[in-house]
């Protein structure tokens, strides 16, 4: 795991270039208006994500504004395709999504995918201007691993804001230090690794495949938690390996048996750790089913 920092800069909407990305001309003409008044000329257009990704490519902006759903190629692929670049300065330019998607899961899905900051529809000039000024002045630590790179999602609190925000598409703010920042982006990777096993497991149930990558996914994922020593992530990862082992030798891999430890690292990773009872409780009823498959 590598973590770069993006050093903030004084925010220059003259100097900025900006990608924007819609398949909706409406929508294209309306963020680029925004923009120009607020003094930006220096503007792109793409109408998809295949030629939003080529037009990053040619360009390199400071930062890219995409819709979430288009056609050929959706805001979360452009975001992978961006995120995987070898160039270090590509593949860390700040990515905002404008979605019409307001529900936590959703956003936290495109999170673990490598999204910066999200404008919800319909966008107000203001929301524009705060996203941007976000990503320029206060960027996130950029964490890089082999199943995830894109932002910490952990911030530091703004000491000036008032009262609890109201809307999917404020800033989520949590206080914390460089140390918290760091174990809550490895967190993020840990979300991401579970999503990949999850699609690994999808092609075992199709085929009898071999489960060496499954079993590759989850010792990285084990040593991650004990990166940021999460002993009941640890427990459930070393129970999982040992699964597999026994599914190894047997020849006989059981999905299910995989996605209820899954569900498990799921469920950990939404329960925070002060809450060490709940956690027990997880562990302890993955532990009792663990020991009835593996009898069976």
């Amino acid at each position: 795991m590598v973590s770069f920092k993006r050093p903030p800069r004084a925010l220059d909407l003259g100097s900025l270039s900006i990608l924007i990305i819609d398949d909706q001309p409406f929508f294209r003409v309306l963020l680029s208006e925004v923009l120009r008044s607020f003094g930006v000329t220096r503007i792109t257009v793409a109408v998809d994500g295949e030629e939003g990704f080529a037009a990053f490519l040619e360009h390199t902006p400071d930062v890219v504004i995409s819709d979430w759903v288009m056609p050929r190629l959706d805001g979360l692929g452009l975001t992978k395709k961006i995120r995987a670049l070898p160039n270090d300065i590509q593949r860390m330019v700040p990515i905002i999504l404008v979605t019409a998607k307001n529900e936590r899961s959703q956003i936290d899905f495109a999170r673990s995918i490598g999204i910066d900051e999200f404008i919800l529809k319909p966008i107000s000039a203001k929301s524009v201007c705060d996203r941007i000024r976000e990503v320029i002045e206060k960027p996130r630590p950029f964490v890089s691993f082999q199943t995830y790179n894109g932002p910490c999602r952990r911030r530091r609190a703004d000491p000036a804001s008032k009262g609890p925000y109201r809307r999917i598409d404020d800033p989520l703010e949590i206080e914390g230090s460089e140390e918290e920042m760091l174990a809550d982006g490895l967190r993020s990777v840990l979300e991401a690794g579970t999503a990949r096993v999850k699609d690994l497991v999808k092609g075992l149930a199709r085929s009898q495949a071999n489960i060496r990558p499954i079993h590759m996914a989850v010792s990285e994922m084990q040593a991650i938690a004990e990166d940021v020593s999460d002993k009941h992530l640890e427990r459930v990862f070393d129970m999982l390996l040992g699964c597999l082992v026994i599914m190894n030798k047997t020849g006989r891999p059981i999905p299910s048996v995989i996605q209820t430890h899954l569900h498990a690292v799921e469920m950990l990773l939404r329960t925070p750790t002060f809450q060490f009872a709940d956690r027990d409780n997880i562990v302890a009823g993955l532990e009792r089913m663990g020991k009835r498959a593996i009898a069976a």
